[in-house]
């Protein structure tokens, strides 16, 4: 067999491009964003998992932006860094068997994450920056529907919707600042740098000029770029500048990005804060190498060169009144105009077609009125390409006015024109943004509160710029004032942001959150954006993750908040809470026997009609299972609360009818009280839960409220199951035998366990002081575990002396019954000892039958049966269902209750019913044997009604094993 291989192909896309336009949108190790967090939800709840993410791929690590689902520090196996090298979504249904994943690690040790589904993130240049994704520690081999595949990918395409979105308002700002505009459209190096040197921005002309990469001309850059001659002489004029304030200026030799030096005019003025200090320097590096070498040309050339300068031009241009080109200065050094190829009107011929007539008409009109001339235009260069131009020209005229020549200059503003396009490119995409974000940005003059707003404002709001006021007056009623108060806080903090309901012309009553900025003592800019669908999202979310989905009440989080709430108010108030705990007592019944579906429909109805029965500022909820609760406020007091209660169980007492099948069930209900029974929403819960118990331990469908006394028995009990729990360490628990009589014969038949702990104070204690610990699921078994081992030990030995001991009696509880291996872990011990199952007999109550495993209970017993063991009924007669018992369940023996014994011969009644047992036993081929005999009246009577065997004081109190072979020996 072949190993499994997974082939990803080549990506065409290298590491670095990647890196590099991830950094560009600044995302990395930036704050957590709502926006953000509520996608990884999504992905979370779209995939039905509990784990939701978005990640960035850096270079050697995963940097989580939003975490939905993880714990602090919980591993992540490196799925991500798989996905972005997928054309589409990568599912791994479990990564334990998952070629790329399996040898990992993180897929093994702790809660492991072995599902995963992730869509990568990525630009419209298919360079993939990370993933959203979901996962699960239970591995899925179903993987993703297709909507949910489908939904995944379009929250990927929304992340980076995001991203571009949080990139053009970072944008925004500085392709909106003037100073950026201008300094692009000018042909001068443009700079700006903070009071110490260190530069904050170069204009485009800079990076042309320099070939330096963008960006890397911040800090102190720049001064590696001057000539090491002029450094020393560039810094202490800089240094002047800076202690004085005075402007700057310096004559240097700038570094080209062809390696040679060419000479600089810099230039720059101070900016001042309020206090007058200086905050930022803006400056220019003008070229003027040319100027530099040709200072010893004539006069008139200087002069023209001035002109020239002071009009900023990069080449110059002579021409004769006609418009005809004599000369051109400087072409070569702008981009290989070539003078020969522009003389006369050639020039006109390199225009751009598109260009060509407008140019025209506009040269004519200037040499016909002599007006200056400006144009701009498309001319092409000596390599083919075709580049923008800004054209001036004003004309030098004779003494007598007439035109002499045309003195004109000619600027390449080809990356301005450029630039420009991109702004609008920009802005259109800005545009694109905030309609499809369904925002608008927003300028707010404070001194006269007129607010200047984005066209898609009147498709969004319905209103256009205008006065503050008309916007307040669609703001929600009950938001008003807090939106009233927005400029002055924006204001006072320096930013600020809201969300507030708006209510537009149609009346339809929207979400929308605002954010704000101070942009200058009298202006403030924001932007504005409907968060309905994300409102309504939360308050979904808060709903499910505060409310049952089965029945649409309160869960048992927001219950507790309530009450914490409720018990608050109380105590400020020195009003009532009154607290119901209710727990439906046949719901597993219903389950069990009509279906889920049915035991769903109960719970429903029993929301529903403890819903209609309460106050609307009372509030009911459902805990869990089949477990409710109420609270009910003042003015109810403590008895008012439990008269409710008996009214809620005669009511939940009440049939009704699903799917054409009646369904019934009863209730149980504790009561507890503030200020009656505590002051603490903790300990009043575990009150009204004690009470439950209480009622449902009484016998079920009934009410009861909590006493102190209740607990204290709880303690109690708690108290001594801690001690049994030592006493089973220290093997304290002994077995005692009563003897089984035949009373035909008089001789012992049998014996009956009966347990005893042998305390080391307290002496010897019977089930009197610890009965409770046989209700107990993790006591039960161990006292038994322990009886068992001690019986049998002594029926070996008993069997090895050649006693006749009959059949050894053992009690059964019900927690005995909740344990799977119960028959095995009995017989393994028999077999241990090499003793017979038939020498055995199990005893049970009719409680063990009553309980709501009976068909488990009925199950064990057979087991029994079929290995020889013997069933014995005790207590017979005191159950309401004994005979449905003796029908349904494999009974071999009846033991008749001590109470019909008691007053045999003086009360008919028991005599009517001991004998009614016996002749039913006898017609069931039951061996029947009556308990607590204690005088000779009561067994002639037994004897006279045909009862086989007897068992009680009479013949002898309960006797250690050591006191069992004398009785066997001697006889009774």
């Amino acid at each position: 067999m072949t190993d499994l291989t997974v082939k990803i192909p080549a990506p065409a896309w290298s590491e670095a491009q990647r890196l590099a336009v991830l950094r560009r949108f600044d995302i990395l190790d930036t704050e957590p964003e709502q926006a953000f967090d509520d996608i990884a939800r999504m992905a979370a709840q779209l995939c039905q998992a509990p784990v939701g993410l978005i990640t960035f791929i850096d270079e050697g690590r995963h940097w989580f932006k939003a975490v939905v689902g993880l714990e602090a520090g919980e591993a992540v196996p490196p799925f991500c860094a798989q996905a972005i090298l997928q054309p589409g979504l990568l599912i791994v249904p479990d990564a334990r068997k998952d070629p790329r994943f399996a040898g990992n690690p993180f897929s093994r040790s702790g809660p492991a994450l072995r599902f995963y589904a992730g869509a990568v993130i990525r630009t419209d240049e298919g360079l993939p920056l990370g993933t959203v994704c979901a996962m699960d520690r239970t591995a899925r081999p179903e993987g993703l529907t297709p909507e949910q595949a489908e939904t995944l990918a379009a929250l990927a395409r929304a992340v980076m919707n995001l991203l571009r979105l949080r990139r053009a308002e970072q944008r925004l700002a500085l392709e909106q600042d003037p100073f950026a505009q201008l300094a692009d459209a000018l042909p001068q190096m443009v700079w700006s740098s903070r009071s110490d040197g260190h530069d904050e921005y170069s204009n485009a002309h800079w990076y042309r000029f320099t070939g330096a990469s963008p960006g890397s001309a911040l800090g102190r850059g720049w001064i590696e770029m001057i000539h090491p001659d002029d450094r020393e002489e560039v810094l202490a004029r800089w240094q002047h500048a800076s202690q004085t304030g005075e402007p700057y200026e310096a004559t240097c030799r700038l570094r080209h990005h062809s390696g040679e030096y060419r000479w600089m005019l810099a230039r720059a003025l101070p900016a001042r804060d309020a206090r007058g200090a200086i905050e930022r320097w803006f400056g220019t590096y003008t070229d003027i190498h040319a100027w530099k070498e040709s200072e010893a040309l004539a006069a008139e050339s200087r002069e023209r060169y001035r002109a020239l300068l002071e009009a900023s031009a990069v080449m110059l241009w002579l021409a004769t009144p006609e418009g005809m080109l004599t000369h051109i200065e400087g072409a070569l050094d702008a981009g290989g105009l070539a003078e020969t190829s522009y003389r006369g009107m050639d020039w006109l011929d390199a225009v751009h077609p598109e260009d060509r007539a407008r140019v025209r008409a506009a040269w004519q009109w200037a040499l016909s009125s002599g007006s200056a001339y400006q144009n701009e235009f498309r001319i092409r260069l000596a390599d083919g390409e075709h580049r923008w131009m800004l054209a001036n020209a004003v004309a030098v005229r004779n003494p007598d006015g007439s035109i002499r020549e045309w003195v004109g200059s000619l600027a390449d503003i080809h990356d301005r024109k450029q630039a420009e396009e991109k702004l609008r490119a920009s802005e259109e995409r800005l545009r694109l943004a905030l309609h499809a974000g369904r925002m608008f940005a927003w300028e707010q003059d404070l001194t006269t509160n007129y607010v200047t707003r984005s066209q898609n404002t009147v498709a969004l709001l319905g209103i256009g710029s205008g006065t503050l006021d008309e916007f307040l007056e669609r703001v929600h009623p009950e938001d008003r004032g807090l939106r009233q108060h927005f400029a002055q806080q924006a204001k006072a903090q320096g930013s600020y942001a809201s969300e507030f309901r708006y209510i537009l012309p149609s009346g339809k009553v929207i979400w929308l959150g605002s954010r704000a900025e101070l942009a200058s003592p009298n202006r403030l800019v924001g932007v504005t954006f409907d968060i309905t669908e994300r409102r309504v999202a939360e308050e979904e979310i808060w709903r499910t993750a505060n409310h049952d989905s089965l029945t649409g009440l309160p869960n048992r989080g927001l219950f507790h908040q309530r009450l914490e709430q409720a018990l608050a108010d109380a105590k400020r108030q020195q009003s009532r809470v009154n607290l119901l705990l209710i727990d439906l007592d046949d719901f597993k019944d219903v389950n069990d026997t009509l279906g889920h579906d049915a035991g769903d429909a109960l719970l429903k109805e029993t929301a529903a009609r403890l819903s209609a029965m309460i106050r609307s500022c009372d509030t009911v909820a459902r805990l869990g299972g089949d477990e409710f609760a109420i609270l009910v406020l003042d003015p109810y007091t403590l008895q008012d609360a439990a008269d409710l209660a008996g009214r809620l169980v005669a009511r939940l007492r009440e049939p009704f009818t699903y799917k054409k099948r009646v369904v019934s069930s009863r209730a149980s209900i504790g009561v507890a009280a503030f200020p009656e029974h505590h002051f603490e929403p903790a300990e009043l819960m575990k009150n009204a839960d004690i009470a439950l118990y209480r009622a449902k331990a009484q016998g079920r469908n009934r009410v009861l409220t909590y006493s102190p006394l209740m607990r204290r028995e709880i303690e109690e009990r708690v108290a001594l199951g801690a001690d049994l729990r030592e006493a089973l360490a220290r093997d304290q628990m002994i077995p005692f035998y009563q003897p089984k009589v035949s009373l035909e014969t008089g001789r012992i038949v049998g014996f009956e366990v009966l347990a005893r702990w042998h305390h080391p104070s307290k002496g010897l204690l019977t089930p009197a002081y610890f009965g409770a610990a046989f209700d107990d699921a993790d006591l039960a078994p161990a006292i038994r575990r322990q009886l068992v081992a001690k019986v049998v030990g002594d029926m070996r030995e008993w069997l090895d002396g050649n006693l006749e001991i009959g059949r050894i009696a053992m009690n059964l509880s019900s927690a005995d019954f909740s344990q799977p291996r119960l028959v095995e872990e009995i017989l393994d011990v028999l077999q241990g000892a090499r003793i017979p199952p038939s020498r055995l007999e199990v005893e049970i109550t009719e409680t063990v039958l009553l309980g709501r495993s009976a068909e488990g209970v009925s199950t064990i017993l057979q087991q029994f049966r079929d290995t020889g063991v013997s069933i014995a009924l005790d207590d017979f007669g005191t159950g309401y269902a004994s005979l449905m018992h003796l029908k349904h369940f494999p009974v071999d023996h009846v033991k008749i209750d001590r109470a019909f014994i008691k007053d045999l011969g003086q009360n008919g009644d028991d005599e009517v019913i001991v004998g009614a047992v016996i002749g039913l036993g006898r017609s069931l081929g039951l061996r029947v044997t009556a308990e607590g005999v204690e005088s000779r009246d009561q067994e002639r009577h037994l004897r006279r009604l045909g009862c086989e065997d007897g068992q009680g004081f009479l013949y002898s109190v309960p006797v250690p094993g050591c006191g069992v072979p004398p009785l066997l020996l001697r006889g009774l």
